[in-house]
């Protein structure tokens, strides 16, 4: 809706720097013509999206195919808050004239940027670049297929990102040079970039600190400062945190034995998606002494989760258990799944 005193919808076709065509998907360059946007269908805004009024920029990956339609599509720099299935299920409904090469029709690898704003309300337009940039340029580190020159690219964006002080970058590029992986090793600038990203309340930033000062590695041991980092990382979302902390209290590590608040953090962790969390939530509900019916379905739905991420030790439990279940706690199991894990 475009022109709606609601929200404002902008999306745009640009080229795929990376990562780089392969076997029949060309990208957009010399020789080679890009398809043109026949029809656009625009997305809605969520419900929860328009309630916090979420604005953002979200970067789809395409192939544009002979027939001009959009297929394959991926996210590269996700918003959240149900507006990038939206912005999928109404870009597959996109009709385009198919991009050519030699006169043929031929499938193109091309991006497509998606622009939610609301009108009258401030925007960080700089912070927003900076962050699909970072993005765009890790999910093309992340692949396989993903030609040199691609990396080099990527490699330079984080860089380049780095020096503008963009907490993600700092630390990514800071664990770079700690262990000498894609750029010259430097332990000790590197850690000072970790150090730069954690003073700006970065989470895993802030956990990899809390971590050399619980364990006395490289700064000096300090178990109550670690722990404070720690849980300001917990709170700021970082999963590995969460984990971090929820194992440190369920097994009494240099902390009192708190089995109600390891099971807050792992629950914490594994509304995220995270397999072992989840795994490690549904064994103390489980194991505990007296416990409702209400627990036992929650793990045995928590099981089920990590078994489908493939988690090996979750997978025998899980088929142990479901067995176990009746017909009116197995419909319970899979109401619960649905709300246990954030979208």
């Amino acid at each position: 809706m475009a022109g709606s005193p609601v929200y404002l919808f902008a999306a745009v076709l640009l080229g795929a720097p990376q990562p780089e065509g392969s076997g029949d998907v060309l990208r957009i360059g010399p020789g080679v013509t890009p398809p043109r946007v026949l029809h656009k269908v625009e997305p809605e805004y969520s419900p929860i999206a328009r309630a916090d009024h979420v604005q953002g920029t979200l970067i789809l990956q395409i192939i544009v195919n002979e027939k001009g339609r959009a297929v394959d599509i991926t996210v590269l720099s996700p918003i959240g808050f149900g507006l990038d299935e939206r912005a999928e299920t109404a870009v597959e409904k996109w009709e385009f004239i198919p991009g050519r090469k030699d006169g043929k029709p031929v499938k193109i690898l091309a991006t497509i940027e998606v622009n939610f704003r609301f009108p009258g309300l401030p925007f960080d337009d700089k912070a927003e670049r900076q962050r699909t940039a970072f993005n765009v340029a890790l999910q093309s580190l992340k692949r396989t297929d993903t030609s040199p020159t691609a990396i080099d690219r990527s490699i330079k964006t984080m860089q380049d990102l780095c020096s503008q002080e963009y907490p993600p970058a700092m630390y990514l590029v800071g664990m770079w040079k700690t262990t000498g992986e894609r750029v010259t090793k430097d332990p000790e600038d590197g850690f000072v970039w970790i150090q730069k990203a954690a003073a700006k309340n970065y989470g895993p930033a802030l956990y990899e600190l809390a971590v050399h000062r619980i364990e006395g590695r490289v700064l000096p041991m300090d178990l109550d400062k670690g722990l404070e980092e720690m849980r300001q990382a917990a709170t700021l979302g970082g999963s590995q945190a969460q984990f971090y902390l929820g194992d440190l209290y369920e097994k009494g590590h240099g902390v009192p034995r708190e089995v109600d608040r390891a099971r807050r953090y792992f629950r914490l962790c594994a509304a995220q998606g995270v397999a072992v969390c989840q795994y490690r939530l549904g064994i103390l509900l489980l194991n505990a002494p007296d416990r409702p019916e209400r627990d036992y379905v929650q793990a045995v739905a928590l099981f089920q989760l990590a078994s489908e991420q493939s988690l090996p030790e979750a997978e025998d439990i899980a088929s142990r258990e479901t067995a176990n279940l009746t017909p009116a706690q197995s419909k319970w199991v899979d109401t619960l799944k649905t709300q246990l894990v954030r979208k």
